[in-house]
């Protein structure tokens, strides 16, 4: 697995990285503070962090955790010292994976870890489903075709791969360098050719739509949900 830790304590973050390395699992990276975490998360995403809640700086481990959960689905194992219920229902609606409170053992961060392997790979295959349903249309991932009401949709290949990705992250805003990196293998001549590129496939996709969230990406909707 490739995971983040944000966590203010370089002993800690010593600590959970040479055990998740002993177990065969990757830190992409660490981090301090959460700005510098989620500028670096928007590029390369784990499959979940270890967060402290007790972060300094304008964003706490809690609001990073749901900036987290709710832009990217990504999860949080939370490093604290806090025991009160108060602060264990805050955090609930980041969908923390587990809890690891200070102080721990290396037998305390290898439990965490395989629980959460456990718990994202029995989530993974809802996300990676072969066939992912929106409205009218179902996409068929494996054989990159698109059928709305069973009648195949025309699409260019590139048109395909962003419905392919946009699909796939239904209620989330897809990245523009997400979108460079899946549909253009990170060649995306310029912004405009991405804007063409959103403008015809949006004229193929009847009874959808695809937004633009500014300066973020893109997410794609039913028409009567857009603000």
């Amino acid at each position: 697995m490739k995971i983040v830790i944000i966590e203010d304590d370089f002993l800690i973050v010593a600590q959970i990285q040479e055990c998740v390395e002993r177990l065969g699992h990757e830190v992409l990276s660490s981090f301090d503070n959460a700005r510098s975490a989620l500028d670096f998360i928007d590029e390369n995403r784990p499959e979940f962090v270890f967060m402290d809640i007790e972060l300094k700086g304008a964003l706490d481990g809690l609001q990073c955790a749901n900036i987290l959960q709710n832009k990217y689905s990504i999860s949080s194992v939370f490093v604290t010292s806090y025991d009160e219920t108060e602060i264990i229902q805050e955090s609930m609606d980041a969908k923390p994976l587990n809890f690891l409170p200070k102080p721990f053992e290396d037998s305390n961060i290898e439990a965490v870890v395989a629980l959460a392997e456990i718990t994202l790979r029995r989530e993974k295959p809802k996300s990676d489903s072969s066939v992912i349903s929106l409205g009218e249309y179902i996409l068929n991932v494996e054989y990159k075709i698109l059928k709305r009401e069973g009648v195949i949709v025309k699409l260019t290949d590139k048109e395909l791969l962003l419905v392919s990705l946009l699909f796939k992250n239904i209620g989330n805003v897809v990245s523009t360098q997400r979108i460079d990196e899946y549909v253009y293998e990170n060649n995306l001549s310029s912004d405009d050719a991405l804007r063409r590129l959103v403008s015809r496939t949006r004229d193929k996709l009847v009874g959808l739509q695809i937004k633009a969230e500014p300066k973020q990406g893109y997410f794609i909707t039913f028409p009567q949900t857009m603000a």
